[in-house]
């Protein structure tokens, strides 16, 4: 088990490295950058609590770095949204699949995915009434692979979403 974890560790740390190299040729990746940065010591720390016998410290550890690339590919591909007042976002194609929607704020929004093809036929991803996505929040939603705005409303606090796939 220890082989398989130590592998899994030294994958991670390569494609960490390789994307934060990739980063340093492109033209404003300060918020990914922002994001992996705190990261970068996280794959020596996980191996080192793998050697002490400290799986469930390793596996917070890898929790939090596998959050930190999950949001940093989503800003990359164009899945993060982030604002602060009732709005809706840019049109933009939703790949067809499943998807984890993640949901940070202090606040209570409402955000709908609407189609723009039928835009009657809209779902709500997330309707919160209290302020229960403090430490954050999660909603399945599945894409048909069309073309949708978000409207979020009843915006109170600064909030971040984004889309994870998960098929």
């Amino acid at each position: 088990m220890r082989s398989r974890a130590r592998w899994f560790a030294a994958v991670v740390a390569l494609s960490t490295i390789l994307c934060v190299g990739c980063f340093s040729f492109a033209v404003d990746y300060s918020s990914v950058t922002a994001l992996l940065q705190p990261q970068g010591g996280a794959v020596a720390e996980i191996i080192q609590l793998l050697d002490q016998g400290k799986e469930q410290d390793a596996a917070e550890l890898l929790d939090k770095l596998c959050e930190a690339a999950v949001e940093a590919r989503a800003v990359l591909v164009g899945l993060y949204f982030a604002g602060d007042a009732d709005n809706v976002s840019d049109p933009f194609v939703l790949p067809a699949g499943a998807y984890r929607v993640h949901l940070k704020t202090d606040g209570a929004p409402f955000v709908a995915a609407i189609p723009l093809a039928e835009p009657d036929s809209y779902d709500y991803i997330f309707s919160l009434m209290s302020h229960d996505a403090v430490e954050g929040i999660s909603a399945f939603y599945s894409s048909d692979g069309e073309r949708i705005v978000l409207e979020f409303t009843y915006v109170d606090a600064p909030y971040e979403l984004w889309f994870e796939e998960i098929s």
